[in-house]
């Protein structure tokens, strides 16, 4: 009797010590276990290959063989653009994408990514105004912040969504492509599009043309071609004016700040008197008012020119409060024509008008 309970005694001892053993290992093994990575968060690549509103995003990194790349270590910081701002650009569908200069979509892609870093919004600094960045093109975008506001832009496009978590890094979306046109200055850009042709007659014809070539920075509000057609003025308009008889400063020169380096979000982000920012016309008594609007679409800042006279009377509002009305958006110009970057400045399309020929007659 006393060896059977002996044995079974012994035997509850040895199974107290396994289970002992086996808790102790347990915890043990919890303690020092490493977390696997979430295999739900994949790599840049990978993640905008998979995501619907990238579709023309992904084709044109798989294009320029970058998709892979973007699988690597990293970490990168993706500055991604959805369908919808390719679509800004005339850009809808993959043969679109494939019909652009490989090596020049390749660089304004690479434009787009932070190699090498890892930014959060949170890790821009408040109210930062023009902070430059490096990216894998191995030029540098300017970042601008209203901390308060929770809006972020870089090189004026406004990021609309935040801190995407990817496994190699972060992404953030903006609303529009943001476009550096390396090498080439305000003088070069104009000349080299067709759309400037009427107003780039003007600039000639009154004696501006040429400090377009210098150092800078200018910020020139260009009006197409559109602008000057819907109010029946040709090339041969401007080209058969007499100088004498016309203000060309005041026709042609309210459109150019000098000695000014503006995206159109900037004045938002200044927030100085009530996003108003005046300049004289060099040589003039009137003078041109630069601010911003976002009354009519997604907090999307929208330029505000007004030209006015000595006495302080508004001349024609270009794009402001009173242009369009609120209630018919649609004659907003696309933000695709805002913020071209340039060497010595920067230049916005602008779809319409300040002042008429015969308003600047002498």
């Amino acid at each position: 009797m006393n060896k059977a309970i002996t044995k079974y005694t012994g035997s509850l001892m040895m199974l107290a010590m396994l289970c002992f053993a086996a808790l102790f290992s347990s915890c043990k093994h919890e303690n020092l276990e490493i977390p696997e990575p979430n295999a739900n968060i994949r790599p840049a690549g990978d993640f905008i290959k998979n995501n619907y509103d990238f579709k023309l995003f992904y084709a044109a990194l798989e294009y320029t063989g970058m998709a892979q790349e973007l699988n690597a270590t990293g970490p990168f910081t993706i500055l991604a653009l959805s369908d919808a701002a390719f679509n800004q650009e005339g850009i809808r569908t993959v043969a679109d994408i494939q019909k652009i200069n490989k090596d020049t979509l390749r660089r304004n892609l690479q434009y787009h990514i932070l190699k090498g870093r890892r930014l959060l919004v949170g890790d821009i600094p408040t109210n930062a105004v023009d902070l430059r960045l490096q990216t894998m093109s191995g030029d540098e975008l300017y970042v601008s912040s209203v901390t308060a506001d929770d809006r972020y832009f870089f090189d004026g496009a406004m990021v609309t969504r935040q801190d995407v978590t990817l496994a190699n890094g972060v992404l953030h979306v903006l609303n529009k492509m943001m476009k550096y046109h390396k090498g080439i200055n305000v003088q070069n850009f104009l000349e080299g599009n067709a759309r400037y042709s009427i107003y780039v007659a003007g600039l000639k014809k009154f004696g501006l043309w040429n400090d377009l070539a210098g150092q800078g920075p200018f910020t020139v509000f260009a009006p197409t071609d559109s602008a000057f057609k819907a109010n029946n003025i040709t090339k041969a308009d401007i080209e058969a004016l007499n100088t004498a008889q016309y203000n060309g400063r005041r026709l042609f020169g309210a459109y150019i700040m000098r000695q000014k380096h503006f995206f159109i979000s900037d004045k938002y982000v200044f927030k100085s008197s009530e996003y108003i920012y005046s300049i004289n016309i060099p040589d003039d008594t009137w003078l041109v008012r630069f601010g911003t609007d976002e009354g009519y679409n997604a907090r999307i800042p929208y330029p505000q020119l007004d030209l006015m006279d000595p006495n302080g009377q508004y001349g024609l509002t270009l794009m402001g409060r009173y242009w369009p009305p609120y209630n018919n958006i649609s004659l907003l110009p696309a933000i695709a024509g805002f913020d071209h970057r340039l060497e010595n400045g920067i230049v916005h399309d602008i779809p319409g008008l300040m002042l008429l020929p015969q308003q600047a007659a002498n």
